[in-house]
């Protein structure tokens, strides 16, 4: 953390994602204040800092410290990866993508291009996830942008790694046995979506089992008009 902040510096905001799955997994309740991520260790220390910042949404919220934090995660619409999403606003404060150990083709902007293309394998889902703030019941219907459970396939990211690599995209250095990655976000967006533009199963390892008559593939609609 004093290494990322020496970097950043007072003028600058860190955020990091504290997911919380155990909400929409296991029916678990969501509280702003308490509930513990699933982002791994390094989330959860920030997440339990004095000073942090944590969006509200019950399974895929941020955590943020520094100068914008309130405008990243205050006052956010109900979507995860959509419009007014904390990952909407770092888009628009042109934020940088820093992967620890991770190749730069994976990270939640990924997301974000699927959201923006408009996938067919991925879906809005609306939560049935009781969320507190405070002591209070939030009153809102979140949503998150989610994959369909009965279609088979994987991420695949060779191709996007390969397409940031030949565009120079990202910096990198050594950090331990493995590396470090930084990247611009916008730039990883206009990467993806181009890539998913030719071929909107670029992510991915096949093309998912889609079966006819069954969502989202579920054919001709008049009969259920």
């Amino acid at each position: 953390l004093n290494s990322i902040k020496s970097i950043v510096g007072d003028k600058g905001t860190m955020c990091i994602n504290s997911y919380s799955f155990q909400t929409a997994r296991h029916g678990e309740n969501f509280y702003l204040e308490k509930t513990k991520c699933t982002s791994g260790e390094f989330s959860e220390f920030i997440r339990n800092m004095t000073g942090s910042l944590r969006s509200m949404h019950p399974s895929f919220s941020v955590c943020a410290m520094g100068k914008n934090k309130k405008k990243i995660c205050s006052n956010n619409s109900n979507t995860d990866y959509g419009y007014d999403s904390p990952f909407d606003k770092m888009l628009k404060l042109n934020a940088k993508v820093l992967n620890l150990g991770m190749e730069p083709g994976y990270n939640p902007f990924q997301h974000v291009a699927e959201f923006l293309y408009g996938v067919p394998y991925r879906y809005n889902k609306l939560l049935n996830i009781k969320c507190f703030k405070k002591g209070k019941k939030v009153k809102k219907h979140f949503f998150s942008f989610v994959r369909y459970l009965d279609l088979k396939w994987n991420y695949d990211m060779k191709i996007i790694n390969k397409k940031l690599n030949q565009e120079k995209i990202y910096k990198s250095a050594k950090l331990g046995s493995g590396k470090v990655y930084c990247l611009y976000a916008n730039d990883y967006i206009k990467t993806a979506l181009k890539l998913l533009k030719k071929n909107p199963y670029v992510l991915l390892d096949q093309i998912p089992n889609y079966k006819k008559n069954r969502i989202p593939f579920d054919g001709i609609t008049f009969s259920k008009e």
